[in-house]
C-alpha cells in the first residue's frame, strides 16, 4: 500500500533525519579520480519551498500526486533563500540537507559561484526543453544550465480603483501631482524596492551597470520627496497600506494584486509601458543531493505543464512551461508567453548585489532620511 508523507519539517530536524535514512549519495559528476556512477534509488526527496501561501499552492498544485504516483516520501521544508543557501554552502556538496530548492535568480547566481548546485542534465528532466528559452538562458553558466524557471512574478503598479481617477501607465507616473502624498515605494533592501529601482533606471534610458544612469535615477527619486507616504518592506505592509487607503499607487507583483482583487479589494494592476521587472522562482538541485534520482524526477514533474497550470490557477502568476493552458480568467489579466517574457526587465545582480548597501544609503538621503 502506498503511503504519503507530507510532514512540514522543522529545518534543523529535517537535516539529521534525511542524512540518517538515505542510501549513499551519488558522487559529483567529474569528481577527481572517480567516474560518475548511477545514483542509488531512495524512497524520499527533500524539497525547500517558500512558506505560507506559496507552500500551500505548490503542495496543492501536485506534490500530493507526485508522492502517491511515485511512492516517494516528500519532505517539505518551508524557508527562504538565505538559510537554504547558507546550509548548501556549508555542506559544500557533501550530503546537503536538501535535494531540490526554490531560489530567486540572485541566489542561483551566488550558489553557482559557490559550486553548490548540480548542473542540470536535460536527459534526466525532459520537461526542461519545454521551458521558456528567454527565462532559461538566464541560468546558463559556462554552457551549463543550473536552474529550471517556474513562476514569474512581474512587478508593475498596483492602484486603488476607487481612489485613483487616472490609472498610471509607466514607472514615471508615480511623480504625477494627482498621486502626491499617496505613493508608497520600497527601498532596495526589499526585493520589490530593488526591482522598482531597476525599472526606474530602465525607464530613464539606462542600466544598473551605468553609474550615470543610476545617478539620474537617484536625482529623480529626490523629486519624489514629500510625495511618497510610506516605504514598505514586506508584502504584508504593502497590503495594509492599500487596504487602509494610505497608499493609492504602489509597485507590487501582478499575482499578489490579482489575488487581493479576487478577495474583494478595490484594486487593479498595470504592466508599465516602460517594462515590468521580473521576480522569478526557480528550482535547483543541490550538488551531491542524497536523493539525486528523485530530485531529478521531482524537478521534471514541477517543470511539467499540468502542475504549472495548477500552480498558476492558485497563485495567479505566469509560468515558464510553454504548454501551460491558462484559464480564460488568468489570460485576461496576466501577461504570459514568450513574447511577453522577452520584454521583461531582469535585474543585473552581478552589479546590484555589491551595491545594495550604498544604494540604500543614497535612497534614504534622496527621500529625506527614510
Amino acid at each position: 500500500m502506498n503511503k504519503l508523507w507530507f510532514t512540514p519539517v522543522v529545518l534543523a530536524l529535517g537535516l539529521g533525519l534525511s542524512a540518517c535514512k538515505d542510501k549513499p549519495a551519488e558522487p559529483a559528476a567529474g569528481a577527481a579520480g572517480k567516474a560518475p556512477v548511477a545514483a542509488a534509488a531512495t524512497d524520499k526527496v527533500v524539497i525547500g519551498v517558500y512558506g505560507g501561501g506559496w507552500e500551500a499552492n505548490v503542495r496543492a498544485a501536485g506534490l500530493d500526486k507526485f508522492a502517491k504516483d511515485n511512492n516517494i516520501q516528500v519532505e517539505v521544508v518551508p524557508g527562504a533563500d538565505a538559510e537554504w543557501f547558507a546550509k548548501l554552502r556549508a555542506s559544500n556538496g557533501n550530503n546537503p540537507p536538501y535535494d531540490i530548492v526554490v531560489f530567486q535568480p540572485d541566489t542561483v547566481q551566488r550558489a553557482v559561484a559557490a559550486g553548490v548546485l548540480e548542473p542540470l542534465d536535460a536527459a534526466r528532466a525532459p520537461n526542461l526543453s519545454k521551458l521558456s528559452s528567454s527565462v532559461q538562458e538566464r541560468f546558463v553558466t559556462d554552457g551549463k544550465t543550473y536552474a529550471a524557471g517556474f513562476s514569474l512574478g512581474q512587478l508593475g503598479l498596483a492602484y486603488r480603483t476607487d481612489l485613483v481617477k487616472t490609472p498610471p501607465t509607466s514607472w514615471q507616473d508615480l511623480w504625477k501631482p494627482e498621486y502626491k502624498g499617496h505613493v508608497a515605494i520600497s527601498s532596495p533592501t526589499y526585493a520589490a524596492g530593488l526591482q522598482f529601482f531597476a525599472g526606474l533606471v530602465h525607464s530613464l534610458g539606462g542600466e544598473l551597470k551605468d553609474e550615470a544612469a543610476v545617478d539620474r535615477a537617484f536625482a529623480k527619486l529626490a523629486e519624489l520627496k514629500g510625495s511618497a507616504v510610506a516605504f514598505p518592506d514586506s508584502p504584508g505592509a504593502i497590503q495594509t497600506l492599500l487596504e487602509r487607503g494610505d497608499a493609492w499607487v504602489v509597485p507590487f507583483w501582478d499575482g499578489r494584486v490579482f489575488a487581493l482583487q479576487k478577495d474583494g479589494m478595490k484594486i487593479d494592476f498595470v504592466y508599465p509601458s516602460d517594462g515590468p521587472v521580473v521576480g522569478a522562482a526557480n528550482w535547483v538541485i543541490a550538488k551531491g543531493a542524497p536523493n539525486m534520482t528523485n530530485a531529478y524526477k521531482l524537478l521534471d514533474f514541477l517543470s511539467g505543464a499540468e502542475v504549472q497550470k495548477n500552480f498558476s490557477d492558485k497563485s495567479l502568476y505566469g509560468m515558464t512551461n510553454r504548454d501551460v493552458q491558462y484559464s480564460d480568467a488568468l489570460k485576461g489579466k496576466v501577461q504570459v508567453g514568450e513574447e511577453a517574457y522577452k520584454k521583461l526587465i531582469w535585474i543585473d545582480y552581478a552589479t546590484a548585489t555589491p551595491k545594495i548597501a550604498d544604494w540604500t544609503t543614497r535612497w534614504s538621503q534622496a527621500l529625506g532620511g527614510q
